[in-house]
């Protein structure tokens, strides 16, 4: 029975690597993945603790698996999904903890704010990263301290993007009516062209070029030289995995 459970878990875990990828990949849009992601979650939560009431450690399966070097994505999701929601607080007081965590994100918007804006997911990693010392950092956690250092004035927040798609504000951004419809449009997929921009927002090639021009010169898109026939652009703080895709 626990071999068969263990096989369960395994493939499990491959389904949401295989999730993962697809989404950030642009081929599955936010919302069926955070509806897929969740259950596969709930799933391999429920195949966790009947490995445990069996007597075997879930560490220790990752470790003979050697899931983390076959589902990294999955992985990486899963260290941030399967932590405790109600964390110890290592001998912090409740101030101090997200404090700590904001100080964290601070740092993480501070090495960032010239793109303008973050995916919120990138930024999360990135906040966990850089606090090894505390064991239990969820992901609410992380939104919690955000919205903490955003009440203080220090960073405009979290803002949500037409189609659910959630980034971090890193500083303030005037934003024209066009300029954030061009961000909507890229959020998915971390870019978009002017071709994409023309057919989507039915505007003329002029304007299309001269909007996402703009975008480049305040810092939040990049123009691949590439694609300088089509006119691609990426938005670096919109998606990590783009990025890489660029170089």
């Amino acid at each position: 029975m626990m071999e068969s459970l263990q096989s369960e878990l395994y493939a499990s875990i491959a389904t949401l690597d295989q999730l993962k990828k697809l989404y950030d990949l642009g081929l599955i849009d936010v919302r069926s993945f955070q509806r897929e992601s969740e259950a596969l979650v709930a799933d391999i939560r429920g195949r966790i603790d009947e490995l445990r009431r069996g007597g075997l450690d879930f560490g220790r399966f990752l470790t003979s698996e050697r899931v983390s070097e076959a589902f990294p994505d999955a992985a990486g999701f899963l260290d941030l999904y399967l932590r405790s929601s109600n964390p110890s607080l290592q001998g912090l007081t409740r101030e101090q903890y997200y404090d700590h965590i904001g100080l964290a994100v601070l740092d993480v918007a501070t090495a960032n704010a010239s793109k303008g804006l973050m995916g919120l997911a990138e930024l999360i990693v990135e906040v966990v990263k850089r606090l090894p010392e505390l064991k239990t950092v969820s992901y609410n956690d992380v939104i919690e301290a955000v919205n903490m250092v955003s009440s203080h004035g220090l960073i405009p927040g979290i803002r949500t993007l037409k189609g659910g798609v959630k980034v971090v504000e890193l500083r303030p951004l005037e934003l024209r009516r066009d300029q954030a419809d061009v961000i909507n449009l890229a959020a998915s997929k971390g870019h978009t062209s002017v071709e994409e921009v023309m057919i989507e927002l039915k505007w003329s090639e002029d304007h299309a070029r001269q909007v996402l021009t703009s975008l480049v010169d305040a810092g939040m898109a990049v123009a691949d030289v590439r694609f300088s026939t089509g006119g691609r652009y990426w938005f670096p703080g919109l998606r990590s995995r783009d990025r890489k895709q660029m170089r």
